[in-house]
Order: structure tokens, then C-alpha cells, then sequence
């Protein structure tokens, strides 16, 4: 199984943490029934700025919290179609006890951010409920289009990627591995509908395609429809429980006590 197969179906388990600065806050600020007023401690600051107030926002947090929501607050008005710094005003609104306030300013971020990681990491704050980051289509095949569409995915590039894989889908319709890379690529955390609505005809329209159940169960582990996943895994080991993606997803079965299909392995049991 290769490592980034094994880590997307590893996201069906836990929380998959694309970004350190992303994963602390997302899980300190998950909607539970007792929300904190203030978070203890500095927010994370990554290691990734390449905004021009990389510095100051690296300074407020560090004297946190003396001074550090008016500092990331004027940073806000005078960097308005800056990410990083609409991100990090965020995560500073939710750190002081305001995430009320957070979500409008994340979504300028997310809007900001189109087609970079950061759109991906203010998604993620948006909606902690669901995996962190978001799931990533990877080709078997040689084709060149799946290829650089996936590369893209992997940086960040979406909506690049989704454009090239909508290439590969309109060159070859009836290539169920093209029609899965350009609905995964449609993935969007305040719309997953937008990948739903087309990975769902597909099952009907390739039954026999290990691409189509192995991409929906893994959408569906995303946003924790854990039975669904379940359900979609299994048909995919039935379809082929000796290639990468049928060990892939019997191993997820496994880890997570359901017996597949092709074995009747659970937890415990070997899958291969």
C-alpha cells in the first residue's frame, strides 16, 4: 500500500493533521455541549508565513494575549485580502473566546485563500466536525492529466486540479477513474453535496469500478458517515482485494472491527 494511500484511509480513524497550526485549534474548538470562553495557552503560530506582516503576527501571538487581538484586529483592516493574516485573525477571535466573531473572518480567508492551502486550513476551522484537510484523488494509471491534477491537489491547487481533472473527464467520459478525480476534486467543506452529487450516480453507473466505492467510502469517512464507509470499503475489496486500493480499504475495515466481505477478517483478524 503506498504512504499516501495509507494516510488517506488513515483519516477514517483520526483526525489527519495537514497542518500543525490547524490541528490544535480545530480540536480546541470542536462544538462540544461546553464551549471555553478563552483557550489556554498562545495559539500556534506555523512556520509557513510568507505574508509581509508574517512577523507582527508572530509577535502578537508570542506576547499573547497582551495587546494581541487590537494587533491582529488593525492587521485585518490594513492586509483585508491577505489569507494568512485574515487566517490568523481568525484563530486569534476563537482563541480569545470569540469564535462567533471568527467565522465571518474565516470565510474572507477561505475566499482570499481560493485554490492555496490557506482556503483549505480556514475550511477546516469553519467545520471542525469533519477530517482535517481534505481528501486527496491519487491515479494507478499512467494517464498524464490524472497525474498533474493530483500534484496540484496535493499543493493545494482545488480548483486547479478539479479543472484539470474535469479535462481528463471530458476527453474520456466513460473513464470512471477521470469522472472519480473530478468529482473528489469538487470537495468543499461548506458543500460536500458538490462531490456527493456526482460520486453517488457513479456507483449506479460502474458497478464494477473499485475506483468509484473506494473514493466514496474514503468521502464518506471524511465527513464521518462511519457505517456508509463501511458499506462502500466492502464492495470495493469485493472488487479487488488484491490491488492497492482493496488493501487499502480492508485494512480500514479491519482497524475499525468491520469484516469485509471477501474475508469475514475483523478486528483483530488478518485482512489479507
Amino acid at each position: 500500500m503506498s504512504s499516501r494511500l495509507a494516510l488517506f484511509l488513515a483519516v477514517g480513524l483520526l483526525a489527519v493533521a495537514a497542518a500543525g497550526t490547524v490541528v490544535g485549534v480545530t480540536l480546541a474548538t470542536r462544538q462540544d455541549p461546553v464551549q471555553p470562553e478563552v483557550l489556554e495557552g498562545k495559539p500556534p503560530v506555523g512556520d509557513d508565513l510568507t505574508t509581509p506582516a508574517a512577523n507582527e503576527i508572530r509577535a502578537a501571538f508570542e506576547s499573547w494575549p497582551d495587546g494581541s487581538i487590537d494587533t491582529m484586529q488593525r492587521l485585518g483592516r490594513e492586509y483585508p485580502n491577505d489569507p494568512q493574516v485574515q487566517l490568523y485573525r481568525g484563530i486569534a477571535l476563537i482563541w480569545a473566546g470569540y469564535p462567533g466573531e471568527s467565522g465571518p473572518v474565516l470565510r474572507t480567508a477561505k475566499r482570499a485563500g481560493r485554490d492555496t492551502i490557506w482556503e483549505i486550513r480556514a475550511d477546516d476551522l469553519l467545520h471542525p466536525q469533519y477530517f482535517t484537510g481534505y481528501p486527496l484523488y491519487e491515479p494507478v494509471g499512467p494517464d498524464p492529466l490524472l497525474r498533474r491534477g493530483s500534484q496540484l491537489q496535493a499543493q493545494g491547487h482545488q480548483h486547479s486540479a478539479a479543472r484539470v481533472f474535469q479535462q481528463a473527464a471530458t476527453r474520456t467520459p466513460n473513464d470512471p477513474e477521470a469522472l472519480v478525480a473530478a468529482a473528489v476534486a469538487r470537495f468543499d467543506k461548506e458543500d460536500p453535496s458538490a462531490s456527493f452529487s456526482r460520486l453517488g450516480p457513479l456507483t449506479r453507473r460502474f458497478p464494477e469500478s473499485q475506483a468509484v466505492r473506494f473514493y466514496l467510502g474514503l468521502m464518506l469517512a471524511w465527513v464521518g458517515e462511519g457505517d456508509e464507509a463501511v458499506e462502500q470499503f466492502r464492495a470495493a475489496v469485493e472488487l479487488g482485494p488484491g490491488t492497492e486500493r482493496g488493501r487499502a480499504a480492508a485494512s480500514f475495515l479491519e482497524r475499525v472491527g468491520a469484516p469485509d466481505a471477501e474475508t469475514g477478517a475483523g478486528s483483530g483478524d488478518s485482512t489479507e
